[in-house]
Parts: C-alpha cells; structure tokens; sequence
C-alpha cells in the first residue's frame, strides 16, 4: 500500500494595522480575530506608529488589513471578504 504525503496547506498571516487610540481598530481586531482563528491564519497586529516608515506608509489610514503582505481592506472589512482572501492565500502557498 502506498502511502501519501499530504503537503501542509499555507498558513497565511493577518496583519493588522492599528493606531493606539483608534477604536475602529480595536472594533476589526474583534471582528477578524475568530475569522482567522477558525481559518487557521496567524495574526499580526502592529501600531503604524512604531516606525516612521509605516507611519508615513499608512498615515490616518487605520486600521488596514494585509493578508500576506497584500492590503485588502482598509477602515472595514466584510468577515466574507476576509474568509475569500485566506482561502486564496491558503491555495497559493
């Protein structure tokens, strides 16, 4: 009996990108939170504001979120959206 070797699926990464006092943020950071749970996806989240690179980079743009690296969604997101993008990142990796 041949055995199969099941390559493990893509573990994206969500990340976050947040201001300190921004409650919109803290309301995605909830929201995404158990979509990336039950989706198997890490979770990053990082204040814009630790670096002037991202600062400038995103500016009053919060809270954005990247999956991968790639932005898609900024100020809201749809948890179906969200669940789209982890299913195609989870495909190509």
């Amino acid at each position: 009996m041949d055995s199969v070797v099941q390559t493990p699926a893509h573990r994206p990464t969500v990340t976050l990108m947040v201001r300190e006092g921004c409650g919109s943020c803290v309301r995605v950071r909830d929201q995404i939170a158990p979509v990336c749970a039950e989706m198997g996806a890490g979770l990053e989240v990082v204040d814009v504001d630790s670096s002037r690179a991202t600062a400038v980079e995103f500016g009053d743009r919060v809270p954005v979120v990247l999956v991968d690296d790639e932005e898609i969604a900024c100020w809201e997101i749809d948890d179906e959206e969200l669940v789209e993008a982890l299913s195609a990142a989870q495909q190509v990796g």
